[in-house]
């Protein structure tokens, strides 16, 4: 079985191949797949390939691990199934099913009154934490395709 998680940034899609038996993923950095963001635990769930079937199982996270929405101790993965860890979601493809993925258009919304200046980002926003410093989504990924780097990853 080959599985890979699918994310978008924007319109650029990057694929995260799972090659073990079973990956762990959380913000820790002996962790296989690494997300660096606060709303992420540092051992958030685990992935595991048995049986020709891709399981998610969460480590008892803080803030849930998602499959198509629903919060899931443990769940098996289909083609196609998003998964959310923390504000990352993956589109899961197993054995190349489905053949297709596409990123989600854009959420249409009305223009929305401006903030104050010293109100801090609403948690929906995706604002992450690394250090001291205040990443968004893209920082994030970014964040995340050099330590696909530093790994060795495609």
């Amino acid at each position: 079985m080959k599985a890979v998680l699918v994310m978008f940034k924007g319109q650029d899609r990057r694929d995260f191949p799972l090659t073990r038996e079973s990956t762990r993923v959380g913000r820790r950095t002996d962790c296989h797949l690494r997300i660096p963001t606060q709303d992420v635990s540092r051992q958030h769930c685990d992935l595991v390939q048995k049986n020709g079937r891709l399981l998610v199982k969460d480590l008892g996270s803080a803030n849930g691990t998602f499959v198509n929405g629903k919060r899931v101790a443990e769940s098996t993965l289909r083609p196609g199934d998003k998964l959310r860890i923390g504000p990352v979601t993956f589109v899961v493809q197993i054995d190349g099913q489905p053949a297709r993925i596409e990123p989600e258009p854009a959420a249409q919304t009305s223009p929305a009154a401006p903030a104050p200046a010293a109100a801090p980002p609403p948690k929906d926003e995706a604002t992450f934490e690394l250090g001291d410093a205040d990443l968004d989504a893209d920082e994030a990924i970014e964040t995340l395709d050099e330590w696909e780097d530093e790994k060795g990853m495609p």
